[in-house]
């Protein structure tokens, strides 16, 4: 068994990773959420009442990713649950910079400090006796390798360290811009961001080729140090592979999967599923970046708000990439609906939750 379940998080990531047997089954929890979603994730984290987490991945600092996290770790119902946990704080990102960084009281930092998680274990060097290296790919050699228990492991492809570099000179603004620094009369991380909506033309009645190439020709690319500093990888089982892309820049990617085809000795890597970068934005997903992989199967997390993800132009170039791609998403929205009935046209295929509910489960 091999399988992902994509949580009702908001315009953001709540993803558990399972695989194993019945009755040795084994578990990554990826991103928390939203805060303003928690509520949703909770209940379901919930009614997996036999759940453990081999290791919470927090990919980066972003509210959407984040937000849920410091709840759960406040959570004396679930925040047993975890053994370890991979994050990239400022002490990662900074070469000798101090845990809390730039930003005393950053709320996620300090639970984990004041808690028995095991940080960043596997990878080196070392920050401290307590805390491990940062989770980063160097720019040659091999691609790091975590083995996870049941037979599974992950190779990592983001972040790079320019990116994590990039990062400590933002550290401050962005925390802050994130909530996971409590304002003036906040008692709790509980801010939202201001929506932002960008306008889209609605698509066409029937999508042609010409449609999908004029989509896909548009260029525009991510620069946000934030996103740049996410955590992706590769999780591999009973010869399954699963892309976490997180909210990674495309150039990234699309360097380290060439490494990665290298590694196993593909040309094009065969990817199983693929979950979109940036919850499917145009910004995150070049046609360079899909070139690299042999693909047909992708995964979107998002219910559209805040961002209008997913973006158009970004499944128009995963159609081109792929024969007869089928995409698979966690929320029936306005962004899409109309690509159910629409994409038949193309080859394309959607698999969208049961009407009035929220949430999907796909086997790898």
């Amino acid at each position: 068994m091999f399988a992902i379940e994509m949580l009702a998080a908001g315009h953001g990531d709540a993803l558990i990773v399972e695989w194993g047997s019945r009755s040795d089954t084994r578990r990554l929890l990826i991103d928390a959420g939203t805060y303003h979603s928690w509520s949703e994730v909770r209940a379901r984290l919930l009614k997996r009442r036999r759940d453990r987490y081999e290791v919470f991945v927090v990919t980066h600092v972003d509210e959407d990713h984040i937000g849920g996290a410091i709840a759960l770790l406040d959570d004396p119902d679930l925040r047993h649950r975890i053994s370890h946990i991979w994050f990239n704080g400022f002490v990662h990102c900074e070469d000798g910079g101090n845990v809390l960084g730039p930003v005393n009281g950053e709320q996620l930092t300090e639970r984990i400090v004041k808690s028995t998680y095991e940080w960043n274990t596997p990878f080196r060097p070392k920050r401290s006796p307590a805390v491990g290296g940062p989770v980063v790919v160097a720019s040659s050699g091999e691609l790091p390798v975590v083995d996870l228990p049941g037979d599974a492991r992950a190779v990592l492809l983001s972040p790079s360290g320019s990116k994590l570099k990039r990062m400590a000179k933002v550290w401050k603004d962005v925390v802050i811009k994130a909530g996971l620094v409590p304002g003036e009369g906040d008692d709790d991380h509980n801010r939202a961001p201001s929506p932002h909506v960008p306008g889209h033309k609605e698509l066409p009645a029937t999508i042609t080729q010409a449609d999908l190439e004029r989509l896909a020709s548009k260029k525009k690319s991510d620069s946000s140090a934030a996103n740049g500093s996410s955590i992706a990888m590769v999780v591999e089982h009973n010869n399954k592979r699963l892309l976490l892309a997180g909210d990674a820049h495309a150039s990234v990617l699309a360097a380290n999967l060439k490494r990665y085809g290298r590694m196993i000795g593909e040309d094009r890597p065969r990817i199983d599923l693929f979950k979109l970068p940036h919850h499917g934005s145009v910004a995150n997903l070049s046609n360079k970046l899909l070139a690299t992989v042999n693909v047909r199967r992708f995964l979107i997390s998002t219910n559209g708000d805040n961002f209008g993800h997913p973006n158009d132009e970004a499944i128009a170039r995963a159609t081109l990439s792929a024969s007869r791609p089928t995409f698979y998403c966690n929320y029936s929205s306005t962004r899409t609906e109309p690509w159910v009935t629409r994409g038949a046209s193309v080859g394309t295929k959607f698999k969208l939750p049961k009407p009035g509910k929220s949430g999907l489960r796909v086997t790898v």
